[in-house]
């Protein structure tokens, strides 16, 4: 009773701890990526949809797991966000324990403290405090009960657990695909307890490398196809890729030690070509493998395990393969959320050693600067998930220390056009156009907002540029055809709204926008019979109903 007493208590701490932590979050808003995941998308609202989120999902990337727990979330709490968040920080929480059973399973000293550490880091706000980042709070849990498994699988050669790591890969890997590094995670793990990897560990790893390349190449095809498609990622050739991963393994270093200050997005480093110093990182990372394996027989062992451990689990996202989030920065938090664990249980270990090898005052001091760290922690962390309550700011602070984010300058703008406040919103707008004018995005923006002051023709030259780059997007013809027919361009935004019609015949708004544009031209017969169709398909749409009426009246006058 004593010991699940303490064990008790301990899960309790880090529970608390975290819904503290969060508690700023608990009514928060809905957040950038949250309408394509949640508020917008029909699969997940739907009862029957669940069908579709794993064998037809519309998403930009496959994650058949994390769109289930939408879906069965969308059941209990709908548009109510603190549903959501609430499971985000359990599952957190949850993770945090079951690193502690990790990290204990491993005999690291002082287990719970490293899983309490990781409870309140503030590198995990990000992934918490963010519904569109469940992937990340779904997916953890998942990949530590696989580890656990496979250590316990070492420890007594069950095949219970050989198969139960198999399985919580498969659901980590579905849940997201971040988890595709845990084979070789694996072969670190036998390395590190035998110092050398064997025909039997390749074989037994053989069926998570399947699970790994499958599902990999699944996500791969989703990104480069559907997420990036014909957009621009301004990364560059391979020495610029190299650069840039080598500066971001020694960015999110700094940041699991110095987490101040942590944005949503980063400034992005120009790299396109590579300066030499921007190579350097590389030298810092090599000179530490190679010392590290020179003293593999003592704690050199140890620190290629954490080491390997936060480099291998970070490396599909360092920019070698290229990504949609790119468009935006080259380093998030939410890439580090399961590397850091390697950083957390080395610098665990390091403290347990030091703290029992220690006489009573030593570890009186390193108890206290244990609390003050942990402490210190949390309250960054509380601060920080503060900012991520609502758009305004989480984007306001963005702009503090990141003002040439285009994105940021974009997303304030639209809160700023969709109140009205055109004249907050065109700055912007303007800002996020001089920092990224190749992006379709930001032209088509910035032409809502031209348009919204009367003057059509500017907007029209936006709408058309938008239009380049994004020949596809079928919410910039729209725009464009609307912007020619108020600047009395009728003829041609009937053949927009024509081609609109062709591509989307079900839309009774384009076939409406289509009639007026019609009758504007004085084609009064195909304007009436675009209104009526348009009211076949929405009996109880109010303006074709108003139009098809002014349209009949016009006729039977002439």
């Amino acid at each position: 009773m004593t010991r699940w007493s303490g064990f008790l208590l301990k899960a309790a701490v880090i529970f608390l701890a975290c819904f503290w932590i969060y508690s700023p979050v608990f009514q928060g808003e809905w957040l950038w990526d949250d309408d394509y995941l949640l508020t917008n998308n029909a699969a997940v609202q739907s009862p029957d949809g669940l069908g579709s989120l794993w064998f037809a999902p519309a998403t930009a990337d496959y994650l058949p797991m994390t769109m289930s727990a939408l879906w069965l979330q969308w059941r209990f709490f709908g548009m109510d966000s603190t549903g959501y968040h609430i499971v985000s920080i359990l599952l957190h929480a949850l993770a945090a324990c079951l690193l502690w059973a990790l990290l204990h399973g491993m005999r690291i000293r002082a287990a719970w403290m490293g899983g309490l550490f990781f409870a309140v880091h503030p590198l995990c706000v990000e992934s918490v405090a963010w519904i569109s980042e469940l992937k990340n709070t779904l997916s953890l849990p998942f990949f530590l009960a696989a580890a656990w498994c496979i250590v316990r699988f070492e420890q007594e050669s069950k095949r219970r657990f050989y198969w139960g790591a198999l399985a919580f890969f498969l659901a980590a890997m579905l849940a997201k695909s971040s988890a595709v590094m845990f084979p070789f995670v694996i072969l670190l793990h036998a390395w590190w307890l035998r110092g050398v990897v064997t025909r039997r560990d390749l074989l037994r790893s053989a069926p998570f490398f399947l699970v790994s390349l499958l599902l990999g190449l699944v996500t791969l095809s989703f990104q480069l196809n559907r997420a990036i498609g014909d957009e621009p990622i301004p990364i560059g050739g391979f020495d610029s890729r190299l650069a840039i991963a080598g500066m971001a393994l020694l960015f999110y270093l700094g940041k699991i030690f110095w987490p101040i200050p942590l944005l949503p997005i980063y400034p992005q480093w120009k790299a396109n070509p590579p300066e030499f110093y921007q190579f350097l990182p590389w030298v810092v990372i090599l000179g530490f493998l190679i010392f590290s394996w020179q003293r593999r027989k003592t704690w050199g062992r140890h620190a290629l395990m954490a080491g390997g451990f936060y480099m291998l689990t970070l490396l599909p996202v360092l920019g070698f393969i290229s990504m949609s989030y790119m468009r935006v920065g080259w380093v998030a938090d939410h890439f580090v959320y399961i590397p850091m664990i390697g950083v957390i249980a080395a610098a665990t270990a390091v403290t347990g050693h030091v703290f029992e090898q220690a006489r009573d005052t030593g570890k009186q001091i390193i108890f206290s600067l244990a609390v003050v760290a942990v402490g210190g922690l949390g309250i960054l962390s509380h601060n920080y998930a503060g900012v991520w309550q609502n758009e305004d700011k989480l984007w306001s602070y963005t702009l503090e220390y990141n003002w040439n984010c285009w994105q940021a300058h974009n997303r304030i703008g639209a809160r700023e056009f969709n109140r009205g406040k055109v004249d907050l919103a065109l700055p912007h707008f303007r800002e996020a156009v001089r920092l990224r004018p190749d992006l379709a995005e930001t032209r088509n923006n910035l032409g809502s907002g031209i348009l919204a002051t009367k003057d059509t023709k500017g907007a029209i030259l936006e709408f058309r540029e938008a239009l380049r780059l994004s020949p596809a997007i079928a919410a910039i013809r729209s725009n464009l055809a609307r912007a020619l027919w108020l600047d009395g361009q009728t003829s041609e935004a009937s053949k927009f709204y024509a081609e609109l019609v062709v591509q989307f015949p079900e839309n009774p708004t384009f076939l409406c926008n289509l009639g007026v544009s019609l009758y504007q031209s004085g084609n009064v017969k195909e304007a009436i019979k675009c209104f009526e169709k348009a009211l076949q398909i929405a009996p109880d749409m109010e303006d074709a109903r108003t139009n098809l009426e002014t349209a009949r009246k016009a006729l039977l006058e002439n």
